[in-house]
């Protein structure tokens, strides 16, 4: 007996799902079946899928993106659902759901997939709240707008500024408020709020910084990694010596055409129009 004959059947069917969910070089696998699961991977490799009160929601096929999303139900106090209810990091966690039969345990399908894109807490519950691919792919871009400021991203596509040549790189001596607050001596070397608004790099974390005083840096949310590295730095095996921690910081831009020449020299990319005319030619009053 397939999987398809089962599905097709109008009283045979005992589903089972799968969860995996990605987050950059992390995996974790959950199943909705009582006991754990192990399945063929590539290469003759077995995966293992933990046993967890998880379900979800109706999957749908709409055109509407708000109606396309899906939620999955957790206990209150699973570990890895209550991790979405800090705020998500810059790396998106994907969803594929995997369906399938007890009595076919060997075969599955893809049934869904998707993104994380929140979490909330409903009484003993922890609601994910996640996003189906196709809904991303469905929703409009981003117009240009006409407006003073520059409307590109620093260091995107229409700025054309390299970022790989503008990291500094310098000595994380401190950290402060979770991690959300670093010192870098080397920092101060720049005048105060010479990178607000520019990018910190640890490893893969990246974060925004919101403000720098001196060595000071702000950043717009914790990076745990930083925290966990200066409580427990390598050593250079041979001096015995702790390793200086490292981390690089770019410079930022508050998209304004005097610091876009100044800062960056990057005039011809501006994109704003910072000429744009005080009064409305269009308000019924004379501009005159």
């Amino acid at each position: 007996m397939s999987y398809a004959v089962i599905e097709s059947s109008a009283a045979q069917a005992r589903p089972y799902f799968l969860y995996q969910f990605v987050e950059g070089d992390q995996v974790w696998r959950f199943t909705s079946r009582a006991t754990a699961w192990t399945s063929a991977g590539s290469g003759g490799t077995e995966i293992n899928w933990e046993p967890t009160a998880v379900a979800h929601g109706d999957v749908v096929q709409t055109s509407e993106i708000e109606r396309g999303r899906l939620e999955l139900t957790w206990p209150l106090s699973h570990p890895f659902a209550r991790r979405f209810l800090a705020p998500l990091g810059n790396t998106p966690v994907t969803l594929t759901i995997f369906r399938g039969h007890e009595q076919v345990l060997g075969e599955t399908v893809a049934h869904w997939k998707g993104r994380v894109v929140g979490a909330e807490v409903d009484g003993q519950r922890i609601l994910l709240s996640c996003e189906s691919i196709f809904s991303t792919l469905r929703r409009a871009g981003v117009r240009a707008k006409y407006q003073r400021l520059c409307r590109h991203a620093l260091y995107g596509r229409g700025c054309g500024l390299d970022i790989a040549l503008s990291w500094l790189t310098g000595t994380v001596t401190a950290t402060a408020n979770g991690g959300s607050t670093v010192t870098i001596p080397e920092a101060a070397s720049a005048p105060n709020g010479w990178y607000r608004g520019g990018v910190l790099r640890f490893g893969l974390q990246l974060g925004f910084i919101t403000g720098h005083s001196n060595g000071t840096i702000t950043l717009s949310r914790p990076i745990p990694e930083l925290v966990a590295a200066l409580a427990m730095p390598e050593f250079d095996p041979d001096t015995g010596e702790p390793l200086p921690i490292l981390a690089d910081i770019a410079p930022g831009c508050d998209l304004r055409a005097a610091t876009c020449a100044a800062k960056f020299g990057n005039l011809e990319n501006f994109g704003g129009f910072p000429e744009i005319p005080g009064r409305n030619p269009f308000g019924g009053g004379s501009i005159v």
